[in-house]
Order: C-alpha cells, then structure tokens, then sequence
C-alpha cells in the first residue's frame, strides 16, 4: 500500500517537473519586452513642441508608427530629436543598432506614448542636462515591441557579415540654446 502511494506521488513529482521544465524553455525562447518608466515634462517650450510633434501628419504616417524622441548633446547644449517609425524597428534600428539608451516614455494620457532614448551614456550627465526639460514619474508600463534582439550582427551564409542596411529615417532636430528650444538644419 505504502509503495502505490510513493510512486504515485514519485509520478506526480515527475509529471511536475517535466511541466515545469518544457515551460521554462518556452519563455526563454520568447521575445521579451521591456518595462519602461514614465517621464513627466516639466518645460512648457518642449511641452508645446511635443504637442506640435503629435500633431504632424508627416511623423505619424500610420497607426502602427511610434514617435521617438532621441536626447542629446550637442556643443555643450541639449538636442531634441523627434522622429517615427513603425513598432518592430524601435529596438534594432533606433537602439542597437545607432547605440542609444532607453530612458523611458511620455505619455500625455490620450495619444500613443513617445519612447525616450539618449546618446549620452553617463547617467548623472543625463540627469544633470536633461531634469529641467523632464522628470521621472513612478508610473511604468510594459512595450512588447523593446526587446533585445536574438541576432545584432546577422551573418549570411557563406559566413561573411551583411553590409549596412540603409536606413534614412526622417527628423526633426531642436536645440535648447539663450532659453529656447529652436529648429536645427544639419547639412546644407
């Protein structure tokens, strides 16, 4: 009697870990998104180029695309660029591949939130620029569409490296210069 109970229980046991263990295997296998945190803008200058931005019918050209805003420094001054692009690109084209770093988003509760990323590495610098433009909020959210590529570097068969993708994205460039944020044309 004691013997049906412990293979029964030793079954039970084994049913339980292979479960457990084909499970695990599924979710690594998955693409993971990334949960973000919010960022509250605090500049009423940028606060009405963001509002201008959403209003673009150039940058929001389909339902699918996602405004990115990319931080930077440029000259010892702040830089806003805005641009779009459709979900899937975000992280390998605007992240890995160009080398930013995620920040966050905006939301401003009504329209598809912005994702933030920053060509400035050095948190405490990002801080230090940036804080008087937006803040952190404690609220987050999850975007399935930032993940960590499986492939950053894909190889083709005979085993030599693709070539560069083309990649011309359109944006908008502003710097924050004499307490304004103005239009910057590169080029030309």
């Amino acid at each position: 009697m004691k013997r049906k109970v412990r293979d029964k229980i030793f079954q039970f046991f084994i049913v339980l870990l292979s479960t457990m263990n084909f499970t695990s295997c599924k979710v690594e296998s998955k693409r993971c998104g990334f949960t973000l945190q919010n960022f509250k803008v605090v500049n009423s200058q940028l606060d009405s180029l963001i509002r201008g931005i959403k209003d673009s019918t150039h940058i929001l050209k389909q339902k699918e695309s996602v405004i990115v805003l990319v931080l930077s420094v440029y000259d010892s001054k702040p830089e806003f660029c805005f641009t779009s692009t459709e979900k899937e690109e975000v992280s390998e084209m605007y992240i890995y591949k160009s080398n930013r770093r995620i920040v966050g988003y905006i939301d401003n509760g009504k329209d598809r939130p912005i994702i933030v990323l920053s060509t400035t590495s050095n948190k405490y610098e990002f801080e230090s620029t940036f804080y008087e433009f937006l803040i952190p909020t404690n609220e987050k959210k999850y975007f399935e569409y930032i993940y960590f590529p499986e492939n950053q570097y894909s190889i083709m068969k005979d085993g030599k490296g693709y070539p560069p993708s083309f990649f011309d994205p359109y944006f908008y460039y502003y710097r924050y210069q004499d307490n304004k944020i103005i239009p910057v044309i590169y080029g030309n």
